[in-house]
């Protein structure tokens, strides 16, 4: 068995769930091959340049809130997608993720980032209708999260302000439905209208700004131009927050200029570089350049109109962690939807979420984060693939939900909860996250806050529970130092799958979970049937024991939880 077998499951639990009764769904060439003829269709482009090879997602939209999905296509070599979404009427939410698109300002092909969507919200849609041309751009996708975060959320009323107050800003008469001109086609502005000229150039900006900064990926800036805009006003900040940016190997605070002079400086680099193609000069981009250049920021002119700012923090923890990508995910009807916010944590592994007007379940999920191992005091960074996951019960919508974490444990409630009769459910979330904490002896794995035994004299100031939920993170990390594992991460996500049956002996189901190694050699093994148990048990008394223990807990403190691991049967 290899690691995707072993990891099917958590894939499962962490892909968009498709609705039984789609129609059809299809993509490609910007046709309708694929796609059924029967009900209402969306046909349009994913541009940040075109995005190639990319989902898109539509959802309906409840009372301004995110419901089911109606239909998913595939984005073609052109960004262009069709898809059927049946018989529904109402607004809609498009999401895209995943795929390619040439980055204007270093001319790379670049992957659309883990954690990285774009977005457009469209009013009601009639029955059985059939649009066309519709734009999911870093534009759209602003005011779909301004949208979110009006009070009342994504009613018509919200998304057709959103949308104008965008475009307004970036003087672009109809964000939804001008196409952006390309400027790496030549010649592409000899016959582009001025609309189509301030939407390219808005794009190609927010590339140059990220190459600017060394951004890896220009994605993730649309990603924080995404939270930026979400409270109205263009400050780098999101709410009372700064707005983190991901893609540098390092968190950092989104400057308070990004989306004003910042973008106008940007701009203007674009049009003089060898990028730019389009045969459009500074002296044609000139109202756009002095508008940024002078802008407040604010998209509603005075002031935005009332905001519903929903917000999540907490961290990440897996020993200390920086550079995380948190992601929030709605849960509908047990099952992972759509996305709600995205955000890269500081140096400490801290986040902050806005997700609008949102109420329900939420699944938090880290990827992508470098990590101090434990075990090995070593800087890891966690392996593609790998994840850490927290589920969380019912949120009221605008409220703020402080100081939650997302650990190995909350991922291996996350686990086990995706998995019982009904899903993420209120119920299962919170027998999932009471039984995880009942084995390893935490009151509450959400909240309360795991020990850090890479600091020395840490256990001080510790309560049991704090040194509990600590040492069992280190525990793991030890146990996957001793196998020589070269990612410590690639343990947690088994210990996920092993989790999620309710029965730690090294299975998922009766299939036997093959972990990987990675480092230079590669290949993989399998998880040992104590690992959970016993196994950890040991682990915890090696790590106690090694130089890498500067907490000041020793055996004697965590004789109670080593019993119980040593002498368990692997219940949950």
């Amino acid at each position: 068995m290899n690691r995707s077998d072993s990891f099917r499951f958590l894939s499962r639990a962490l892909a968009f769930v498709a609705v039984a009764s789609l129609a059809a769904c299809g993509g490609g060439g910007g046709g309708d091959a694929g796609v059924s003829s029967l009900g209402g269709l969306i046909g349009g482009t994913g541009f940040k340049g075109p995005v190639a090879g990319a989902t898109v997602t539509a959802y309906a939209l409840n009372s301004g809130a995110m419901g089911a999905q109606i239909g998913s296509a595939r984005t073609d070599t052109s960004g262009n997608f069709n898809l059927s979404i049946g018989n529904y009427s109402g607004p809609v939410l498009l999401q895209l993720s995943g795929g390619s698109y040439p980055d204007e300002a270093t001319g790379a092909t670049m992957p659309m980032a883990a954690g990285d969507v774009m977005t457009a919200a469209l009013p009601t849609v009639a029955a059985n209708a059939s649009i066309s041309g519709v734009q999911i751009t870093p534009l759209t996708s602003m005011a779909q999260a301004m949208a979110q975060h009006l009070s009342g959320g994504m009613t018509d009323a919200n998304i057709t302000s959103a949308n104008a107050a965008v475009g307004n800003y970036f003087i672009v008469s109809d964000i939804l439905h001008v196409p952006p001109m390309n400027p790496l086609v030549a010649g592409s502005g000899n016959a582009a209208s001025q609309d189509a000229m301030n939407y390219g150039m808005a794009v190609a900006a927010m590339s140059q700004y990220a190459k600017g900064l060394g951004m890896a990926s220009s994605s993730a800036m649309v990603t924080a131009m995404m939270s930026d805009a979400s409270d109205g006003i263009m400050d780098g900040m999101m709410g009372t927050g700064p707005v983190m940016m991901g893609g540098m190997g390092m968190g950092m605070a989104m400057p308070g200029s990004a989306g004003t002079t910042g973008l106008a400086s940007a701009m203007s680099a674009f049009l003089a570089s060898a990028q730019n193609k389009s045969g459009v000069t500074a002296s044609m981009m000139q109202p756009l350049l002095n508008r940024l250049n002078s802008s407040n920021g604010r998209m509603f002119g005075s002031g935005p109109p009332a905001m519903a700012n929903g917000t999540m923090r907490g961290t990440a923890f897996d020993g200390s962690v920086r550079q995380a990508t948190v992601t929030a995910f709605a849960v509908s009807n047990g099952a992972m939807g759509p996305q709600l916010s995205s955000a890269t944590s500081d140096a400490n592994g801290n986040f902050s979420l806005a997700i609008g007007n949102y109420s329900g379940p939420v699944l938090l999920r880290v990827t992508g984060a470098t990590y101090v191992d434990e075990a090995s005091a070593s800087p890891m960074t966690m392996a593609a693939g790998d994840v850490m996951t927290a589920v969380v019960p019912t949120v009221a919508a605008g409220a703020t939900t402080d100081g939650l974490w997302v650990t190995p444990l909350t991922s291996m409630a996350q686990s086990r909860a995706q998995a019982m009769s009904g899903g993420m459910t209120d119920a299962n979330i919170t027998t999932a996250n009471i039984s995880i904490g009942s084995y390893f002896m935490v009151s509450d794995i959400l909240h309360v806050s795991p020990m850090n035994t890479q600091l020395t004299g840490s256990a001080a100031s510790a309560t049991q529970d704090m040194k509990n939920y600590g040492v069992v993170v280190a525990a793991m990390s030890q146990y996957a130092k001793n196998l020589n594992m070269a990612v410590s991460s690639s343990f947690v996500v088994a210990m996920m799958n092993d989790a999620s049956d309710g029965m730690l002996d090294g299975k998922m189901g009766s299939t036997a979970i093959s972990m990987p190694m990675g480092g230079m050699m590669g290949g993989s093994t399998m998880m040992q049937a104590n690992a959970g148990t016993s196994g950890l048990a040991n682990a915890m008394s090696n790590f106690l024991g090694s130089a890498a223990n500067l907490c000041g807990v020793t055996s004697t403190d965590m004789a109670a939880l080593i019993a119980k691991l040593t002498s368990s049967s692997g219940q949950i």
